[in-house]
């Protein structure tokens, strides 16, 4: 019976069966925006380019410590423009629908106001009873009118913060950037939250939610893994094989141990280099009688 014989090409297609974090960071893929893609697209496409942007200075970190890297955001200028029109256009038609639920409100305030005149007549007192059924009707269509407008408002506050979420991977890039447009909107230096009026378009709030699991579960991925690889600062758990654990962990996420982590768990290694270590110092000690 012949010998398997893995070649490179072969061992590091293997996927990391053992470790759900190598797994998510090898597994992660970035698909770029185009002119054809949707607005949801476009916004779960600007969440992410910001994401792995900040994420760069542990994406060095990990890659110090193991030879890993992470998943770049693979933004270039002519996507990075794209998005900003993108923006440009759906902002100008939240706006337009901001006039519009604007102009309804002073409308419905104008028919409230109208008919909260003070009664001169006899007639109007006669009728009284009716222009307080009015009354009632019309401070409902004001405070309805009122209530789509401030919705409006979120909804539009929200989508002018997103593309100032492209100015720090704008500079990365550098040249070619549309720089009047981008500078058109506010820096932003965090993601915005989703307003509750955004729920009424279902495309976009699930890719929002989408990508936004998903780039939590990367940040995790790689911050989990830079800890466990990272010298302990603690006296305490160095004097207790912190140290030679974390050079374990080097070991065992190194970026050519895919074979490895195919087919045990982290955590199995650590023991199994421990217990090693273990049982050498204790024969060492016997040799030194």
């Amino acid at each position: 019976m012949k010998a398997m014989i893995f070649n490179e090409s072969v061992i590091n297609g293997i996927p990391s069966l053992k470790n759900d974090s190598v797994s998510i960071i090898l597994g992660y893929k970035t698909i770029p925006f185009n002119d054809k893609s949707s607005d949801a697209a476009c916004i779960a496409r600007i969440v992410e380019i910001f994401t792995l942007g900040k994420l760069r200075v542990q994406g060095a970190r990990l890659t110090s410590l193991t030879g890993l890297t992470i998943p770049d955001t693979e933004a270039d200028t002519e996507e990075i423009n794209l998005l900003l029109m993108r923006c440009e256009k759906v902002c100008r038609t939240e706006e337009n629908e901001f006039a519009v639920r604007n102009d309804a409100v002073a409308i419905a305030k104008a028919a409230m106001n109208s008919i909260s005149g003070v009664s001169k007549s006899i007639s109007e007192v006669r009728d009284r009873k009716f222009r307080g059924a009015d009354r009632a009707e019309a401070e409902y269509r004001y405070q309805t009118a009122l209530s789509r407008l401030n919705h409006q408002k979120e909804r539009l506050a929200y989508f002018k913060c997103l593309p100032g979420l492209l100015i720090h991977e704008a500079e990365f890039i550098g040249k070619g950037i549309n720089l009047p447009l981008l500078h058109s909107f506010h820096s932003s230096v965090r993601i915005p939250v989703e307003p509750k009026s955004l729920l009424e378009n279902l495309d976009i709030s699930r890719a929002v939610q989408f990508i936004t699991v998903e780039l939590d579960n990367l940040v995790s991925a790689v911050n989990s893994i830079i800890k466990l690889c990272s010298p302990p600062t603690d006296r305490y758990e160095l004097n207790n094989g912190g140290l030679i654990r974390a050079e374990a962990y080097r070991e065992y996420f190194s970026a050519d141990n895919n074979l490895l982590r195919a087919i045990i768990s982290g955590d199995e290694y650590v023991s199994s280099v421990l217990d090693c270590k273990k049982n050498y110092e204790q024969k060492k000690k016997f040799f030194s009688i």
